[in-house]
């Protein structure tokens, strides 16, 4: 396309990245034109963008474990687990190690528990190219 643009409604070419690139079984980190980054992990055929921020304290998951054998994302400041196709908590190990002093009372009531998920980035494959952003009709 013109002067350097993938799609008006999914950004710019800085927003892509040449799907050759994307190292399977790896964190592959991207800097969007926006500043934030986009974590792309890749399993077999299947790709999935998160945004770079753990949701329980706000570590850079660029620095996370990926267990692509478990399907798993460890954030690297407090070992919480989540779930690398759908962001999905799995482990939360602060749970897991408090688990025998905690008993429901009214200071502590479990089904208050924060959810927590990984926030997923948008995106669509054009040719050889993996574009993040919005997807057509958003």
């Amino acid at each position: 396309m013109p002067d350097g643009t993938v799609d008006q409604e999914l950004g710019t070419d800085s927003d892509s990245i040449d799907l050759a690139e994307v190292r399977e079984g790896e964190i592959n980190v991207k800097v969007l034109s926006s500043g934030r980054k986009a974590i792309v992990l890749k399993r077999g055929d299947e790709i999935t963008v998160f945004g770079e921020l753990c949701p329980h304290m706000g570590a850079d998951l660029s620095t996370a474990t990926y267990c692509p054998n478990d399907g798993t994302l460890a954030c690297s400041w407090h070992g919480y687990v989540f779930d690398a196709q759908d962001g999905t908590l799995r482990d939360n190990p602060n749970e897991r190690l408090l688990k025998p002093l905690r008993t429901p009372s009214k200071h502590y009531r479990p089904e208050k528990t924060p959810q927590y998920r990984l926030r997923r980035v948008p995106f669509q494959i054009r040719g050889s190219r993996l574009i993040l952003g919005r997807r057509e009709g958003e």
